[in-house]
């Protein structure tokens, strides 16, 4: 029979015996904990009133509280503040001696689309903790099994724990006793219950008469939508296990950003669902960039693809996953590429398939193969991303005997590079035939080079023998290379590795209309335009072959100097000027040159990728062979530069020769069309005097005839062209006859 409500005394006790006490959405956080930050407040002690009251067996009235009646759910839409402290001081008071049947009765009280403090409230009464009087209260709770790490900053459960302490404070323990008193009918702790509907006041409406009500944010109203999706025990992970997996990135923080944690939750159910739906949808670029979660979730696992199911596993399996590879953690990012969601879509699979993470053998041979796919793949358009996601999909069926599956001859995958699939059926065979694991340890170990990443193709093909691989030469090819490889070798000794192996032949590749020495940059569009095109054609990687062979692992850079030291030094070849001085391909940037012949070679002077602006090679070896750092050489020239230019000749300067106070000498020397050009000029423009020309013409210098404004013939500049081979020291000596004058 139901109880009429109508502006009677009532008892929480009487309330919650009878009905579900349920804080709706509409209703602000727990904050009554805030009266307390001044317990000189006294008149604002609602607990130290309460407490008084049952020591005193005298009557307090708590005033009114409003709300409705539905389905035998009591809604309190003002008054929930202290129907929650009500609820606290009963179960603190009832600590250690609390029945079964009581707990029951306590239990029905709740908090709607907060799932966190249901499941605290519900936890607090039915696992409750073992009371020790010299520890708060609240860090008994937080140190128990039960308890959730993101909770600690739920608004709500925070000030429930605060409150617990003020409880403790004021009761010192609990009592049953009064815990008694308060589950009686004459319980001295009374309040009015005023129901709604007697006033005919909708929630709306009394909302925005109190302005009590607190909107919820995007992502709580996402999670009440999406959580109708699941069963009662999902639904209840949805803010409790599951969130857990995100407030670990932030529990070693030393301010906890919730926004954060927040937003990494959503970003991963979006994410995930966006693999899901490219599963079967062709989506475009358009779709991918305005994927919106809140319109999209209800099509997609409301689907027949059984994707709620794999959610599920998917999130369960987080909670005890550990993302070594940080593959998780990236998939979290605002906008992760679209390696980083074919990456933890692999992980993904894996955990729907298995659901054991226990099985490392099993998740450690799938992730290697995903992984060298996916890393080894340019993926730049949506075509190429959801061809990728049902690739993978589709090896999903094999799972569990993914290198067997792999090394079948009549195995095809599609969506992935073709040439770094047929490697690992060479690789999977190599592992599958060695009983010893010597190819297995070997593989796994060049492969996990940043730099290589997998792709070690080339490695085995140096290692090719009439009958199969030599295990030893690829070990020593393996070795060698990630010496090669390294730090050191990127980031110091002058090049040495790139100017040794152009001692082979020219090893350059072709790079947006240019050619490059190659960088070492880890993306994966930068190591195809660089080092992977060296590796990957026939005759250049046969120099890098004939290098490695010719270079002992315990003394790899003193063999390169060795090398470079031995190779025959030639003015009028190219890559002797490479070779032979150092800071030269430092010089360029990006590593690139322009090749228009042999006699045409300019340095990049800009990163971008149409570069202009440029050095040219071999005045640019004079000037730094010859005369930087050599000012007391040159004498009356006061100082010596390069000229880079995008619009004009580039080349080496000589200038600051002051004479007679009147002129400002400079020489440049050019270089084009295999001849060396040194042009003398005065930086002013000024006519030269009659006794330099004079003195330049005795030492082969042409005079340059020119008109002036007035239409009169004179001379600014005088030339002198080095024909035939290219010969630095003949410029040398050119420039110090000029010095004689």
């Amino acid at each position: 029979m139901m109880m009429n409500l109508e502006n009677k005394e009532f008892t929480f006790w009487n309330l919650i015996s009878k009905y579900t006490i349920e804080i709706p959405a509409i209703q602000r956080d727990y904050v009554q904990d805030r009266l307390y930050s001044d317990l000189k407040k006294e008149e604002c002690d609602i607990v130290g009133d309460i407490a008084k009251s049952l020591k005193n067996n005298t009557n307090i009235n708590l005033h009114f509280v409003y709300g409705k009646v539905d389905n035998q759910e009591l809604i309190p839409l003002d008054g929930q503040q202290r129907l929650t402290t009500l609820f606290l001081i009963y179960w603190f008071l009832s600590l250690g001696t609390l029945s079964d049947d009581n707990k029951q009765i306590l239990s029905k009280f709740s908090y709607e689309t907060r799932p966190s403090s249901e499941d605290f409230c519900l936890k607090l009464v039915k696992e409750s903790i073992v009371f020790q009087n010299d520890i708060k209260i609240s860090q008994q709770i937080i140190n128990s099994k039960w308890f959730f790490l993101s909770w600690e900053n739920a608004p709500t459960i925070q000030a429930m724990l605060n409150m617990l302490d003020v409880i403790q404070e004021k009761f010192i323990q609990p009592n049953e006793g009064f815990f008694n008193l308060l589950c009686k009918e004459n319980c001295p702790v009374i309040f009015h219950f005023l129901p709604l509907e007697k006033f005919k006041l909708d929630d709306e409406i009394y909302i925005k008469m109190n302005s009590r009500g607190k909107p919820l944010t995007d992502f709580e109203n996402f999670k009440a939508n999406f959580s109708i999706l699941f069963d009662t025990e999902n639904k209840s992970k949805l803010d409790n296990e599951w969130l857990d997996i995100f407030w670990k990135f932030e529990k070693d923080n030393q301010t906890i950003n919730l926004k954060e944690v927040d937003r990494k939750y959503l970003t991963f159910i979006k994410n995930i669902s966006l693999c899901f739906w490219s599963e079967y949808k062709d989506i475009s670029k358009e779709e991918k960039d305005n994927f919106s979660i809140f319109k999209s979730y209800n099509d997609i696992y409301s689907s027949g693809h059984d994707f709620l199911n794999q959610l599920i596993k998917i999130f369960n399996e987080l909670t005890t996953y550990t993302d070594t590879e940080k593959y998780f953690e990236n998939f979290l990012k605002p906008n992760p590429d679209y390696w980083e969601y074919l990456r933890f879509y692999a992980v993904a699979q894996f955990f729907v398939d298995c659901e054991a993470l226990n099985d490392t053998k099993t998740y450690n041979k799938w992730m290697r193969v995903c992984t060298n796919l996916i890393n080894n793949t340019l993926i730049q358009s949506t075509e190429e991303f959801y061809k990728a996601i049902r690739s993978i999909k589709e090896l999903t069926n094999h799972i569990q005997n993914i290198y067997e599956y792999l090394s079948l001859p009549e195995t095809k995958i599609s969506g992935f590079l073709q040439t770094q699939y047929e490697e690992e059926k060479i690789k999977i065979k190599l592992i599958l035939g060695d009983k010893s694991n010597q190819w297995r340890k070997a593989i796994k170990e060049i492969e996990q080079h940043p730099y290589l990443d997998g792709q070690i193709g080339f490695i085995l093909n140096f290692a090719k023998i009439d009958n199969g691989y030599d295990i030893n030469k690829f070990l020593d090819y393996s070795e060698k290379m990630n010496k090669l490889f390294s730090s050191k070798f990127q980031e110091k000794y002058d090049c040495l590795f790139q100017r040794a192996l152009l001692t082979f032949g020219d090893y350059l590749v072709p790079i947006s209309g240019h050619y490059t020495f190659c960088k070492f940059e880890n993306n994966l569009r930068a190591k195809m335009d660089n080092w992977r095109k060296v590796f990957n054609d026939d005759i250049k990687s046969n120099y890098l072959k004939q290098l490695l062979d010719a270079i002992k692992i315990d003394s790899i850079k003193n063999d390169l100097q060795t090398i470079v030291n031995n190779f025959q030094e030639n003015e009028n070849n190219w890559m002797s000027l490479f070779i032979k001085n150092i800071g030269i391909i430092e010089y360029c940037v990006n590593y690139q040159i322009n090749k228009v012949n042999n006699n045409n070679i300019n340095l990049a002077r800009s990163s971008a990728v149409g570069w202009r602006k440029r050095a040219e090679l071999r005045t640019y070896v004079f000037y730094k062979t010859k005369l930087e750092g050599k000012e007391s050489t040159f004498y009356p020239f006061k100082w010596a530069w390069y000229y880079d230019s995008s619009d004009y000749t580039p080349c080496a300067v000589i200038d600051i020769w002051n004479y007679q106070s009147k002129y400002s000498f400079e020489l440049h020397i050019c270089y084009s069309d295999n001849k060396f050009s040194l042009i003398f000029y005065d930086k002013n423009g000024k006519v030269l005097p009659d006794e330099i020309i004079q003195k330049l013409n005795q030492k082969d210098f042409t005079s340059n005839i020119e008109k002036n404004d007035e239409d009169v013939e004179v001379i600014k500049s005088c030339t002198s062209i080095i024909n035939g081979n290219i010969d630095f020291m003949k410029v040398e000596q050119t420039i110090k006859e000029i010095l004689k004058m």
